[in-house]
């Protein structure tokens, strides 16, 4: 039965599709387990059946929710072919499917802005914009996405359309690239006049490897710019200003640098082991071994500890470690807060 659904599905036969829905009633109800690597919802919109896939939502809403081996619903499917008008019927039944990553960390709007329908993304964003803003795989921003695929046009949609913060607009990915670097570097002509121009964007931030985005302009680059006054004049203030800056030839060395960054990691270490130790050693101090006495008689008295009494010895060594224990480690978190170096 699911075989000569998925032959209907394929077909985009409506018709075949209420014949069999008439034979057994819980048909699509077999998809909604996540047995198949995809249900037939998926299939339909992959094809643009929209009729067939109206049906099926009619009869099915709770296929909208469903992904597939890929962690991808059908709405991830609408956006990447670009199906505006089952991208509406898709968000009619749930909308906050916009929010849901695939294995790749992307979401519908990611899908609809790197290959560039437009349509499809402006239904997307004015619906859920803060669906945007999540990163992908490898820290990439939505923006990111589109140099990355080239989609200058889904870049200015975005760009102007809402997302112009400076703080996301000059993010860093996990490449340590804004998306002004990663333009210039992949020679995107159209997309490095147009960031450049943007005051949103921050020439002057530097990469991962301490580069601003214009430092890495090559000479025909600038050639081509130069006839364009308005940038020359901004990429020539820039790179003024880089050489103004002062001589860096004194700073830490990467290697040391990345020695003292250790060094920082293991002083929160120890602030972390040592404030553990002493919160410990502070409870066993107050609810020793073995407990308290709980009343008071002519051998003891209620609150003492009760090893204290049957076993002295054994109580003496544990309070000389326990407070031994309580005082390094409040020495140690003394010593670290205070900006003891670490050599």
């Amino acid at each position: 039965m699911e075989k000569r659904l998925y032959n209907a599905t394929k077909n985009g036969d409506k018709n075949e599709l209420l014949y069999l829905l008439q034979e057994d009633a819980n048909l699509l109800n077999r998809f909604i387990n996540g047995r198949y690597p995809e249900t037939p919802l998926h299939v339909a919109v992959m094809l643009g059946h929209s009729k067939f896939v109206d049906e099926l939502l009619t009869r099915m809403p709770e296929l909208a929710n469903e992904l597939n081996s890929r962690r991808q619903s059908p709405l991830h499917l609408a956006a990447a072919k670009g199906h505006q008008q089952i991208v509406t019927r898709l968000m009619q039944v749930n909308p906050d499917m916009c929010l849901v990553c695939d294995l790749d960390g992307r979401n519908p709007l990611h899908i609809a802005a790197m290959k560039g329908y437009l349509d499809v993304l402006l239904e997307l964003f004015y619906a859920k914009p803060w669906a945007a803003r999540s990163l992908m795989a490898q820290g990439d921003t939505i923006l990111h996405g589109c140099v990355r695929c080239n989609q200058l046009e889904a870049l200015k949609l975005l760009v102007t359309e809402g997302i112009s913060d400076q703080e996301f607009v000059n993010c860093l990915n996990y490449e340590g690239n804004t998306i002004l670097h990663m333009a210039i570097v992949a020679n995107q002509t159209q997309a490095i006049k147009f960031l450049i121009r943007r005051e949103e964007v921050d020439k002057n931030r530097k990469n991962k490897d301490g580069f601003k985005a214009l430092d890495l302009l090559s000479q025909n680059q600038r050639d081509e710019f130069a006839n364009d006054e308005s940038l020359s004049d901004v990429i020539r203030n820039n790179i003024l200003l880089s050489k103004q800056e002062p001589d860096q030839s004194n700073a830490i060395p990467k290697s040391k640098r990345s020695n003292v960054d250790w060094l920082e990691r293991k002083c929160h270490n120890l602030i972390l082991a040592a404030s553990l130790l002493a919160n410990m050693a502070f409870h066993a101090a107050v609810n020793p071994p073995s407990g308290v006495w709980q009343d008071n008689d002519p051998s003891h008295r209620a609150g003492h500890s009760v090893i204290a009494d049957t076993n002295p010895n054994t109580y003496t060594q544990f309070l000389i470690s326990n407070t031994f224990g309580f005082m390094a480690s409040l020495i140690i978190i003394q010593l670290l807060i205070s900006g003891l170096p670490i050599r």
